[in-house]
């Protein structure tokens, strides 16, 4: 079976806001997001432009086109209309492209997997993953279940079958485990929610360790996207694994980039050291019915 790596990490992030900013907005349920979080992210951009930023830095120093283009946004507009001015302004007019959505934050998982099985299967060589997406408005940056505040911004990587030949960090893929289930029965069980994440999160972290035949004690790391700790500590928990193991994000400073928190924090962790060759790692994505757990092992930088 051939070796898949995510490599070429580009992002960007609007423009650094306070957030107190957010409290005419907001109110009293500001409150406990300023336990974890200092300020925000905000930007004028369309996000296919903070798309195409992201993009551009990934390809930088690369010889080689991408020969598929995957577009992430859940709040895009007009999917169709951005993909088009995201080939268009990377200069990849011929690529074949698709625009995917539908999990919210969880989007990062089932696009890498998409992306993986595109260069598994020989179909497809360099796969070009693009991540971006910006709030609504003011009132949409509270996420619904509390567990951060949103924040305009986009990451892109290279899902290729060769070790990168830039300078940048990367990262062997060994396996990605999702799950998905949908509950949209009334009335609603008080806890429900909590409960299925706890088995989602359980089950995928066990088909992980079974398929890569690793034991628990292997892993070095889990990440998650930037919610607050207290939330990361409960993810951890379900996961099965200690609250020492959790490899946290820039919070304080990004909060959280919708699905293009996890390859920030892989370059953030790899740039300071927390991340070492050879590391095991374990990389969460979680969206309203899904739940996908990543393994990636971390190479030696090229160039």
């Amino acid at each position: 079976m051939r070796s898949v790596h995510l490599s070429g990490i580009g992002h960007v992030h609007g423009e650094p806001h306070q957030l107190s900013e957010l409290r005419a907005e907001l109110g009293d349920a500001l409150a406990p997001m300023a336990e974890d979080i200092a300020s925000y992210r905000a930007s004028t951009a369309e996000i296919w432009e903070l798309a195409a930023e992201a993009a551009a830095q990934s390809l930088a120093g690369y010889d080689a086109d991408p020969d598929a283009l995957l577009y992430v946004s859940q709040n895009e507009p007009d999917s169709a209309g951005a993909l088009a001015l995201l080939a268009d302004r990377l200069g990849l007019r011929s690529c074949a492209s698709l625009a995917l959505s539908g999990q919210d934050c969880g989007n990062f998982g089932p696009a890498l997997q998409l992306a993986r099985d595109l260069v598994r299967s020989g179909s497809r060589e360099r796969v070009l993953l693009v991540l971006a997406d910006r709030a609504r408005s003011p009132r949409d940056r509270l996420m619904g279940s509390g567990m951060s505040i949103f924040s305009d911004g986009a990451a892109a990587c290279l899902v290729t079958t060769e070790q990168a030949r830039a300078a940048g960090p990367g990262f062997a893929v060994e396996h990605i485990a999702g799950r998905t289930e949908v509950r949209l029965a009334e009335p609603a069980v008080p806890g429900e929610a909590l409960l299925t994440t706890v088995r989602l999160a359980r089950d995928t972290t066990a088909e992980i360790l079974a398929a890569t035949g690793r034991p628990r004690e292997d892993v070095r790391h889990v990440l998650f996207a930037n919610y607050r700790l207290a939330s990361q500590k409960f993810l951890c928990t379900a996961m099965g694994f200690p609250h020492e193991q959790i490899t946290t994000g820039a919070v304080a400073e990004l909060a959280h980039c919708f699905s293009a928190d996890v390859p920030v924090t892989l370059t953030q962790r790899r740039a300071d050291g927390t991340l070492a060759p050879g590391d095991l790692l374990l990389a969460s994505a979680s969206g309203p019915y899904s739940w996908s757990t990543v393994a990636l092992t971390v190479e030696e930088d090229r160039g």
